[in-house]
């Protein structure tokens, strides 16, 4: 059904089955992958461009160097499902289970991640400038050297985190749980400041 160094545009593949299927460098732009079946579906270097997920099962799917970008994951199942170095700005993950997920860096820049469930995630060296993580999961998660600038975390649960060495310039803290939370210097600065401490 699908081929490899391919280019699909604007086709309905709602409840098709990509279980077991692996593709390189293919595109796929305004496609519809409603209800589709992925379990253990790999990809290497495709790009998906505004394509909607909305209650797809992801099941131990791989992807490495692969782009979703302004995608639509609503919903979604990605139990077990692997990111390495994807790029997936402005996608939105509303309603998504996210158990066993592994993201190894890349670019969730601008993503919707509100009231996700996070928990125990390890985001370390991931890029997720402005992304919208309000009222998110972030229980004993990892931010190591992860880009979070002008991220949204308002409400989010970050007891137990690890934030150090993230970027986190620009976040407003004021109503951000922090309980036994690890920061560094910088970030704990930040921290009084959003709580309007002056700083000197």
């Amino acid at each position: 059904m699908f081929q490899s160094n391919e280019s699909y545009k604007g086709e309905d593949f709602r409840d098709e089955t990509l279980r077991d299927i692996q593709l390189t460098q293919t595109t796929f732009e305004n496609c519809r992958f409603t209800y589709i079946d992925a379990t253990e579906f790999e990809t290497e270097q495709c790009r998906f461009i505004n394509c909607d997920f909305t209650d797809s099962k992801w099941n131990a799917s791989r992807h490495s160097g692969s782009s979703f970008l302004n995608c639509q994951f609503n919903g979604a199942n990605l139990f077990l499902s692997e990111f390495d170095q994807c790029k997936m700005t402005g996608s939105s993950f509303e309603s998504c289970t996210f158990e066993g997920v592994v993201v190894r860096e890349g670019d969730w820049s601008f993503v919707n991640l509100r009231h996700a469930p996070l928990r125990k995630m390890d985001w370390s060296g991931v890029r997720l400038t402005e992304a919208d993580l309000y009222g998110a999961d972030l229980k004993e998660s990892r931010w190591t050297n992860a880009v979070l600038s002008r991220a949204v975390l308002q409400h989010a649960d970050c007891s137990g985190a690890d934030f150090v060495g993230a970027e986190m310039d620009g976040v407003d803290f004021s109503d951000v749980i922090l309980k036994q939370a690890t920061i560094d210097v910088i970030q704990a600065v930040q921290v009084a400041r959003s709580l309007g401490a002056n700083v000197i």
